[in-house]
């Protein structure tokens, strides 16, 4: 199902696999807005996502959930919504990758941590190396 934020009810996706992804995609994004509640100078990265990809998302799965309803399941509705399902995984990819990017700075402030300590502990003989000498 997708939450009511999103859709401002709760729709049932009877295809499972579709709804596994509906369910990816909203814990990505669940994480995204974690990410730039505890750093707002990350809104101005995400800012496209937020006006133009996310709107257009979530037009994407009415339309599947509306072609879902449809009693008559004939050759263009199943084809729009195969096209929307291959869309979601898409966008969860897209996402995701907006996710990764938003830790891209964390990632090299560790990076750049562990390599000063290595040197400190190293300049002080506290690494194995040094101990055994």
């Amino acid at each position: 199902y997708l939450p009511d934020k999103m859709l401002g009810t709760k729709y049932y996706i009877k295809d499972e696999n579709m709804s596994l992804k509906l369910t990816k995609l909203e814990e990505i994004l669940r994480e995204i807005f974690k990410n730039i509640k505890e750093n707002p100078e990350n809104i101005s990265y995400v800012r496209k996502t937020i006006e133009h990809y996310l709107p257009m998302t979530i037009k994407l799965v009415n339309s599947y959930i509306e072609l879902s309803n449809q009693s008559i399941q004939g050759e263009n509705i199943k084809n729009a919504k195969k096209e929307i399902e291959e869309s979601i995984d898409l966008i969860n990819k897209a996402f995701e990758t907006l996710l990764n990017d938003l830790f891209e700075e964390v990632a090299m402030d560790i990076s750049t941590d562990i390599s000063a300590l290595k040197t400190l502990f190293t300049q002080d003989g506290l690494t194995e190396e040094e101990i055994k000498k």
